[in-house]
C-alpha cells in the first residue's frame, strides 16, 4: 500500500484502497504483486508435505514439514464448534489426527491469542484457536468443488 500511495496524487484522495490498487499500472507495484503471487505459490506447494510451514513475521522461511512441539505436552481433547460463536461444542479426541492438527492444537493452547489455519491433505480447512477455556476448532465446509 505504501508503494501504491507513492504513485497516487495526494490531492486526489488522502488514502488509497482497492479501487486505486486495481486501477494502478505502476511498474514497481506490478512487479511486487507478481513476486507476492510467486511466493504464495511456493508456500502453497510446501504445504503438500505433512506438517507446518514455519515462517517468521517477515515471511522468511524457516522450515516445512515441521511439527510444533518444543517440549509442549500433547493435547488429548479439543472442542469442535457446532456454531459460529463456538458456544455449542463437542469434545473430540485428538489421537486420530495428523501432524499439522496436533501442532496447531499445542500451539493454540500455549499461545492463546494465536489463530491457526490448518489445511488438511484431504482438502479440509480448519480454523483453530483458544476459545472459552479450551482449544477449539471450526471446520470450514466447501460450498463448491474448488473452494478448498
Amino acid at each position: 500500500m505504501n508503494e501504491l500511495a507513492k504513485h497516487e496524487p495526494t490531492t486526489k484522495r488522502p488514502t488509497v484502497g482497492w479501487t486505486e490498487y486495481t486501477a494502478s499500472e505502476a511498474k514497481r507495484l506490478v512487479e511486487m504483486d507478481q513476486a507476492l503471487f510467486d511466493v504464495a505459490h511456493v508456500i502453497a506447494d510446501l504445504t503438500h508435505v505433512d506438517g507446518a510451514v514455519l515462517m517468521t513475521d517477515r515471511l522468511e522461511l524457516l522450515g516445512f514439514g515441521v511439527e510444533i512441539s518444543g517440549g509442549l505436552p500433547p493435547v488429548s481433547t479439543v472442542a469442535r464448534a457446532r456454531d459460529l460463536t463456538g458456544t455449542e461444542r463437542d469434545l473430540v479426541r485428538t489421537d486420530r489426527v495428523g501432524t499439522r492438527h496436533r501442532s496447531a492444537y499445542r500451539l493454540c493452547r500455549t499461545l492463546r491469542d494465536a489463530l491457526v489455519i490448518v489445511v488438511s491433505q484431504d482438502g479440509g480447512l480448519r480454523f483453530v484457536r483458544w476459545h472459552h477455556d479450551a482449544v477449539t476448532y471450526w471446520d470450514q465446509v466447501a460450498t463448491a468443488p474448488f473452494e478448498v
